[in-house]
C-alpha cells in the first residue's frame, strides 16, 4: 500500500535538541549571574556539567553548588528555561527534505514536552507551514505522550487513512516505536548524535522497523515501499 503520510517527532529528529539546551542554561546562567554576581560562564559550565552526568533536577543540583538554593528560584529558572527564545535550527537534511517530502506528501507531528515550548521551537525553527497536523500530546496529559498509541491512532482518524498508510520517523528507542508498532503502522529511525543516542530498547516492541543515516533517505525508502 503506498505511503501517503509522514509523520515526524521534533527533537533530535528535525533540529539537535542539545543547541535547546545550551541556549536555555546560556538564558538562565544570564539572569543568575545578573541577579546574585556570579560569573555566568561559571554557571553555565556547571549546567552543563550536571545536565551531562544527570538531566533530573539539574537546577536544583547547582542551586545548591552556589549556595542559592530556593525553591522559588527553581521555579523561575525553570519557566525561564522553558519560556526563552530558542537560538535552534534545522538539521541541514531535514532543512533540504522536508519541502520536498511536502511536495509529495501529507506530513504530520507528533511531540511531547510542555506544549508551549515545543510551539515555540517550531514557531522559530520556521517549519509549521510544512505540516499539515501537528500533535502536541502534553495537551492531553503526560499519558498521552509517546509512547501511548493513541496520538498515532488520532492523527490517522484525522486524515482517514490507515495504519499501512503512515510511516513514522523518529530518534527515540525509549519511546518513539512502540505506539506506531503497535497499531500496525511502519516507523523509521534516523540515526543522530543527539541526547538519547546511547538509550536502549528495553523490549522488542521499542524497536523501529528501518534505520537510516539520513532524512535524505527517506525518498528512496519511501519508494521502495510503494
Amino acid at each position: 500500500m503506498p505511503v501517503k503520510l509522514l509523520i515526524f517527532d521534533l527533537d533530535d529528529t528535525l533540529y539537535p535538541e542539545m543547541q535547546f539546551v545550551i541556549s536555555g542554561f546560556r538564558e538562565v546562567s544570564r539572569v543568575i549571574g545578573q541577579e546574585f554576581h556570579i560569573d555566568s560562564n561559571r554557571v553555565f559550565a556547571l549546567l552543563l556539567r550536571e545536565f551531562r552526568n544527570d538531566r533530573r533536577f539539574v537546577f536544583d543540583r547547582v542551586l545548591v553548588k552556589l549556595n542559592i538554593y530556593a525553591e522559588d528560584l527553581v521555579q523561575r529558572l525553570v519557566a525561564l528555561y522553558r519560556n526563552h527564545k530558542p537560538r535552534i535550527s534545522l538539521y541541514r537534511d531535514a532543512l533540504e527534505i522536508i519541502p520536498i517530502l511536502k511536495s509529495r506528501l501529507y506530513l504530520g507531528m507528533i511531540t511531547d514536552g510542555y506544549p508551549p515550548t515545543q510551539k515555540q521551537k517550531i514557531k522559530v525553527l520556521g517549519i509549521e507551514k510544512y505540516f499539515d497536523r501537528i500533535i502536541y500530546t502534553w495537551e492531553k496529559g503526560q499519558e498521552y505522550a509517546k509512547p501511548s498509541p493513541q496520538p498515532f491512532i488520532d492523527i490517522l482518524e484525522g486524515f482517514l487513512l490507515r495504519p499501512e498508510e503512515a510511516i513514522y520517523v523518529g530518534d527515540n528507542l525509549e519511546k518513539d516505536f512502540k505506539g506506531p508498532r503497535r497499531i500496525g503502522m511502519r516507523s523509521v529511525m534516523v540515526l543522530r548524535d543527539g541526547i538519547y543516542k546511547n538509550v536502549i530498547a528495553t523490549e522488542q516492541d521499542y524497536y523501529p522497523d528501518f534505520q537510516i543515516p539520513s532524512l535524505q533517505n527517506l525518498v528512496e525508502l519511501i519508494e521502495r515501499l510503494a
